[in-house]
């Protein structure tokens, strides 16, 4: 019997193409795809300014109370109705305008009868002074008795005296009179009138009448911390070490109104003693007033060089950032330009600039402009320019002019 033909798995052939475009694709997978070129982010272009190198004049302020150089109270010296007032109140006056004036009859009087009396001793003096010549010559010539000659001396001595009396009691008349018309000790502002006119006054005191104050110049008392007085006294020391005459720095006014008053002031005196309690030192100035602008009472500012930093570094204020309340810097760093932060601690401000105390270096390149687009790490690139916003060379410190007074 013939062999039987074996039949040929068509299905299978048909299926080995699938299977090797499936292994192909699978092996397409698995082979490593080409990276893609990474996308290099451009850098940041900042404005930077490396600090700036200044002798700086450390000021405090201190708050004052103003006062009169000079405060004379006008009081009634003499008893008496108050006849009039002769003054505005609220005026200037000047030393020996009249004030007020008291009823003067009763003094008056007073002056004529003391008149009187000195005139009448002086009568009685002179016809003793007549006896006494004419004594003299008798008990010479043994005419008298030296008890009778002694008699005639002591009474021309008393009336001598009675004479003395009645010439000081003149005196306390006439002067008891001028009480009743009140002067101006003083040149100054007086202030209103505490008694009115009809007024019993002087009676079993001295009554107040008015106050006048001078005006210039004027007083500001003021209290300095222990550890500025120090300072201050060791340069004085210093300054008399070298030979250099004591110079007292002028002291600005701040007025309530933050203006600043025209004219300059300086100290006038010091406290003999720190106070225990505060630890400060009750200091006291003298402002001109040719104006009279200033009035006792005021409060104010008084503003003074305490201090000067030598070498300080400065930056322009706009640079520091604040974060929750830490001052910061952003600083380039490194060849590659990359941002950093800088926690840095101030001190006084000088016009736009401020001084950095800690937390920089010379010569470092602080950001100026541009800080909101970067944070720390960033990649920048640096545009240097000096303290007057003109390009500059990296890494060097502009040199300002001379700071000029400003306050903390």
């Amino acid at each position: 019997m013939p062999p039987r033909p074996v039949a040929f798995p068509y299905g299978l052939f048909l299926s080995l193409p699938l299977l090797c475009l499936l292994w192909s694709c699978g092996n397409d997978d698995e082979k490593p795809q080409a990276a893609a070129p990474e996308k290099v982010a451009a850098a940041v272009v900042v404005k930077t300014m490396a600090p700036v190198t200044r002798d700086v004049p450390v000021h405090g302020e201190f708050v004052g109370r103003t006062d009169a150089k000079e405060t004379v109270e006008i009081r009634a010296r003499v008893e008496g109705f108050l006849k009039s007032r002769l003054f505005e109140e609220g005026s200037m006056v000047k030393a020996g305008d009249a004030l007020f004036e008291i009823e003067s009859r009763q003094y008056d009087e007073a002056v004529k009868r003391a008149q009187a009396d000195l005139d009448r001793q002086q009568a009685l003096l002179a016809k003793a002074a007549t006896d006494l010549a004419r004594f003299e010559s008798l008990f010479k010539q043994k005419a008298i008795s030296r008890d009778e000659y002694d008699t005639k001396v002591t009474s021309q001595k008393d009336l001598a005296a009675q004479m003395d009396r009645a010439k000081a009691e003149l005196e306390t008349a006439r002067r008891d009179l001028s009480y009743t018309k009140v002067v101006a000790p003083i040149s100054g502002r007086i202030g209103r009138s505490l008694v009115k006119p009809g007024t019993l006054v002087g009676k079993g005191e001295n009554t107040l009448l008015a106050e006048i104050s001078s005006t210039d110049p004027i007083y500001v008392d003021f209290n300095i911390s222990e550890r500025e007085y120090l300072i201050l006294v060791k340069d004085m020391v210093e300054a008399q070490k070298q030979g250099k005459p004591a110079e007292k720095a002028p002291l600005t006014l701040i007025l309530a109104d933050d203006s600043v008053y025209p004219l300059t002031g300086e100290a006038d005196m010091a406290d003999r003693a720190v106070d225990a309690k505060t630890g400060t030192l009750p200091v006291r100035a003298f402002f001109p007033n040719p104006d009279g602008i200033l009035k006792p009472g005021q409060f104010a500012k008084v503003r003074a060089l305490v201090d000067t930093l030598k070498g300080a570094l400065c930056v322009p204020r706009q640079a520091v950032m604040d974060v929750q309340g830490t001052k910061a810097l952003y600083v380039v760093t490194g060849p590659d330009g990359i941002i950093e932060s800088r926690n840095v601690s101030l001190g006084p401000v000088i016009e736009d600039l401020v001084v950095v105390e800690k937390g920089l270096a010379p010569g470092e390149a602080v950001v100026v402009e541009g800080g909101q687009k970067v944070r720390p790490g960033t990649r920048v690139t640096a545009q240097p320019i000096t303290a007057a916003g003109q390009p500059g060379q990296p890494g060097q410190a502009s040199q300002s002019a001379p700071a000029t007074p400003a306050g903390n």
